[in-house]
């Protein structure tokens, strides 16, 4: 047996929302309707209308409600505003939608100019009275690249030039601030650093001098992070985190073997592909033996470390050799 669910609905009246949805009311505005025998409202477009728009229309579609409202009976849009279907004089056929508290508060005020919107001051869009309408602030329209920069942001972060950033895409103005903010509170088991860094969008070197134009960048949050800065950092962290080796023992290591690898004494180049230091270790007893390139490093690790494996390819070689 299936169970018929009521879905939850704002009252075309009122606009509280509600289940017990009646011809568009909630309960209360439905039991008012029927003891004052008052027609019921349309929520929906009820079809073209060919009477103009006038006074005597509205007031044939209108109540009086308490508070002064002046709430309309007919035609809704999707938004909840009262609108009416006339004829159209210029085209000569159909009609156009009216929007009811426009007219009839451009019929006794100055007509509103384009990007002012009309506001009600009850909070009731289906009422229509004068005396509950102001115009609102003329919005400026403004193309593309002309919008004007304010000073502050909306949660108050200065806007200036370390902390203004453009979208690439969208063209828009990002506070940094906000960004770096809203960043932080989405993160909260991995928090960021509690003061963000600096925008340094201007400088041509990172602070521990590195030149972009040679080494390059990222933007990290708004903030460019230097690659030979960040390359460092995870050397240090992968040091650390896999072999236990301190930075400061890895340099000194570098210095004891004359930045050479300890078997096939090549010069080392730092990141290269091949000749790069690479840290090698006892793989039973996890202890640091030395630095080797990379060649070194692959073939000890394919002779899994035997003494054995080892002396027979020297014997080997010595064999076929010549």
């Amino acid at each position: 047996m299936s169970t018929r669910v009521k879905k939850s609905a704002p009252c075309v009246d009122c606009r509280e929302v509600s289940k017990a949805i009646r011809r568009g009311l909630c309960g209360r505005c439905y039991q008012t309707y029927r003891r004052e025998g008052i027609p019921f409202p349309v929520s929906a477009d009820a079809g073209y209308r060919n009477v103009p728009l006038s006074l005597a229309v509205i007031a044939d579609n209108t109540r009086v409600r308490d508070g002064g409202c002046l709430i309309w009976q007919g035609c809704l849009n999707k938004d909840g505003h009262p609108i009416w279907f006339e004829p159209d004089p210029e085209r000569g056929r159909g009609s156009r939608r009216m929007v009811v508290a426009r007219w009839l508060y451009e019929s006794e005020n100055d007509q509103l100019v384009k990007g002012q919107v009309l506001k009600r001051t009850c909070g009731n869009r289906r009422c229509v009275a004068i005396s509950h309408s102001s115009a609102g602030k003329v919005r400026r329209y403004q193309k593309p690249g002309e919008a004007e920069i304010p000073s502050h942001c909306l949660n108050g972060h200065e806007l200036n030039d370390e902390n203004l950033y453009q979208h690439p895409n969208r063209k828009a103005w990002e506070c940094r601030q906000c960004g770096w903010e809203s960043k932080k509170r989405n993160a909260p088991e991995y928090p960021l650093r509690n003061i963000r860094e600096p925008y340094r969008g201007t400088e041509t070197h990172c602070h521990n001098g590195h030149a972009y134009a040679d080494v390059g960048f990222s933007v990290d949050s708004g903030t460019r992070v230097c690659k030979a800065c960040r390359w460092l950092k995870d050397q240090k962290s992968a040091m650390l985190r896999l072999y236990g080796l301190a930075y400061d023992r890895y340099l000194a290591m570098l210095e004891e073997q004359e930045y050479r690898c300890w078997i096939c004494r090549e010069p080392f180049e730092i990141r290269s592909n091949n000749l790069s230091p690479h840290v090698d270790h006892c793989h039973d007893s996890s202890k640091v033996r030395g630095l080797l390139c990379r060649a070194c490093n692959l073939a000890l690790g394919h002779f899994k470390d035997d003494v054995d494996r080892l002396r027979a390819a020297i014997q080997y070689i010595e064999l076929h050799k010549g």
